[in-house]
């Protein structure tokens, strides 16, 4: 009995067996692979801090006062910053003691150019009572400066203006509000 044919395909079914097992294992560990690469190219917390609340003074007094559920930092050399997920809630006070309170859904603090970005639903009420309604805001937090480039809602005193597009200084005594859609009289009784 001659035994080389069955040999040949003997052979030939383990080395396609073998290529099949090897094709089929690579190709889950290549997906493992790729999904944890991309896991670790998703930014990770350096910290969190839960139930966050810091004072900040100025010559003994106090200048602003931050509370936040949550507090991310990320330390990356290329871009540091501190973010809040669950949003935040500050208080800003100026010579006289008065304040201006803010409040975000979500919130960012860039390191690198002294901005901090609130969005979700960003409402300030100044001292005087005025208001800005804007899903996104800039802060510039060294030249004391709010932007955006978003709609708004701005009311002050007797007015109330929607726009597109807003620049400011924290007490609103600049306010400018772009693109126009509507300038109501609020009559009070």
């Amino acid at each position: 009995m001659n035994l080389r044919p069955y040999h040949k395909t003997f052979w030939r079914i383990t080395v396609a067996s073998v290529a099949v097992i090897l094709f089929l294992s690579c190709r889950d560990r290549g997906s493992e692979a790729a999904a944890l690469f991309v896991r670790k190219q998703e930014p990770v917390p350096t910290g969190q801090t839960k139930d966050f609340t810091a004072y900040y003074t100025l010559k003994g007094d106090i200048a602003m006062k931050l509370t936040a559920p949550l507090l991310e930092e990320y330390t990356d050399p290329d871009f540091p910053r501190q973010l809040f997920p669950q949003g935040l809630y500050m208080e800003i006070y100026n010579d006289k003691k008065e304040k201006t309170v803010i409040r975000a859904d979500r919130a960012a603090v860039y390191n690198v150019n002294g901005l901090t970005e609130l969005y979700g639903h960003v409402v300030i009420t100044a001292p005087d009572g005025s208001t800005l309604k804007t899903p996104r805001l800039f802060w510039d937090r060294l030249e004391e400066h709010i932007f955006t480039d978003e709609p708004v809602e701005f009311r002050r005193r007797d007015e109330y203006i929607r726009g597109t597009g807003f620049d400011s200084n924290m007490s609103f005594t600049t306010a400018r509000v772009n693109n126009v859609s509507g300038i109501f009289q609020i009559r009070r009784p």
